[in-house]
């Protein structure tokens, strides 16, 4: 049975460079976890007061004791009757205490995963696959910045083997930050393409943040890196002094890429890697869509071999992975298959999935919300997108949000401007509507940035699914 974490103040108030202030040194509570939202908090939690830009947690200190707090971490001495430790900063406090923790777990292998698209892909497959092996604990959710993966590190428990830790950033210096408090014992870079450009301001400086999780790696560290990526030659120099990997569908890359299909249901394709001298040509076939998946199973591959599975072990991870939720996420309907793939979206995520789209039989509908954080790139971006979707023979594009305007221009390039749906609702009865009109079937993808809302088409089609079964 695992036992339950807990954690000594004096320990906290050293890691944090902070003052305790009690009532009494001799007995002080012990802490059995850490929370950053009073409503959440729980008993024995240290509630941690994190000022934001639109909230200050210290307006919700009393809340978080009454809830049943033993330590409140704050800037300022509060007018409390329970332990308090006072910091400069609470935000760098618990990136200090998460690091010391992390750094106490010496029996576990630690890997860092950061990249424009995929990585949260490359976190879900990599843990199912470690998970077969050994415990294994991972970033839930999108914990991956500079709180949430604190968090995420405070959670690993001493009998988990592994751990595998998302990084994200949207401005420069980042993922320096967040790696140097996970140590990374693996560092992967999925890819680096154009997102976040309003934060970053040019490819460039996208592949300098993501090659900045090296910056932490151990001494022993490997970092893993695509072939096929913008960035592959400044990252691979970054890496001379340390051990690396590489994967992709470039002949040199050293777990390679081939064959790959796409079916309705599947995707297959070939991996080929030396295995303790020999060349392995590895079968898979997975349960998604999405040929840039592959990649994403190359990237888990190569992390697998430097920990020592054995390609069978591999084989059986993929094999048995059922996808991330709003992530290509299939739902089928006698005549309809809709693609939910609303969690984000960048220029280079829509091509790819816009590719996944149009390998399909049958209409293609891409169901479009605006793309967010490209700055002076916006533009262009969206009517990029529309172009490649006239071009990937797409029927009928969807759209939602105003810069989704030049996608509808590009798309349609000879026609008038045209009334077209304006609500997620709207969309969803459009989408419906089609059903009727054509006797194939009709493939949707719905895509977005997280400010679109785009799950909500998915969830409007859904439920006249669930309705048009029960009726």
């Amino acid at each position: 049975m695992a036992k339950q974490l807990v954690w000594d103040c004096k320990d906290l108030a050293n890691w944090a460079n902070g003052k305790l202030i009690t009532t009494s040194m001799r007995d002080l509570p012990s802490v059995t976890g850490f929370c950053t939202d009073s409503r959440h908090v729980a008993k024995g939690d240290a509630y941690i007061a994190i000022q934001g830009v639109n909230f200050d947690g210290h307006a919700f200190v009393e809340q978080a004791v009454e809830a049943g707090a033993v330590l409140v971490i704050v800037n300022h001495q509060m007018d409390i009757q329970i332990t308090q430790l006072v910091v400069k900063d609470t935000r760098l406090a618990l990136g200090h205490i998460a690091e010391q923790h992390r750094l106490n777990q010496t029996d576990m292998q630690l890997i860092g995963v950061t990249g424009s698209n995929g990585k949260t892909t490359v976190k879900t497959l990599l843990a199912h696959c470690l998970s077969q092996i050994a415990p294994t604990w991972s970033t839930p959710g999108n914990l991956n910045n500079d709180y949430g993966v604190p968090r995420t590190l405070l959670q690993i428990k001493p009998e988990h083997r592994y751990a595998v830790i998302e990084m994200g950033a949207n401005h420069r210096g980042e993922i320096g930050y967040l790696t140097r408090l996970v140590h990374p014992d693996i560092a992967v870079i999925t890819l680096a393409a154009d997102a976040h450009l309003e934060g970053f301001g040019s490819l460039q400086a996208i592949i300098d943040t993501k090659g900045e999780i090296f910056h932490g790696l151990n001494l022993q560290g490997i970092g893993v890196i695509n072939t096929d990526s913008p960035g592959f030659e400044q990252w691979q120099q970054s890496l001379a002094n340390k051990g690396f990997k590489t994967f992709g569908q470039s002949k040199g890359a050293e777990v390679q890429v081939q064959n790959i299909q796409q079916t309705e249901h599947r995707l297959v394709f070939t991996l080929a890697f030396d295995f303790q001298g020999s060349a392995m040509q590895l079968a898979v076939e997975m349960a998604i869509l999405g040929q840039h998946n592959a990649m994403n199973a190359a990237a888990v591959t190569a992390v697998c071999l430097a920990l020592g599975l054995t390609p069978q072990q591999i084989k059986t991870g993929l094999e048995s992975f059922q996808g991330v939720g709003g992530r290509l996420q299939i739902h089928r309907w006698p005549k309809l298959i809709l693609i939910d793939d609303s969690y984000n979206a960048n220029p280079s995520s829509v091509k790819a999935a816009i590719d996944t789209l149009s390998a399909l039989p049958g209409k293609k509908i891409l169901c479009l919300g605006q793309m967010a954080e490209l700055g002076a790139m916006a533009e262009s971006a969206h009517t990029e997108v529309g172009e490649y979707a006239r071009q990937k023979g797409v029927d009928e594009l969807f759209s939602y949000g105003e810069l989704t305007q030049f996608s509808q221009a590009a798309f349609n390039p000879n026609k008038e401007a045209q009334s077209t749906p304006h609500t997620h609702d709207e969309i969803a009865q459009a989408v419906w509507g089609l059903l009727d009109d054509h006797a194939d079937v009709v493939n949707v993808l719905v895509k977005g940035s997280r400010s679109a809302r785009m799950e909500q088409v998915v969830q409007r089609i859904l439920e006249r699914m669930a309705h048009a079964d029960s009726a």
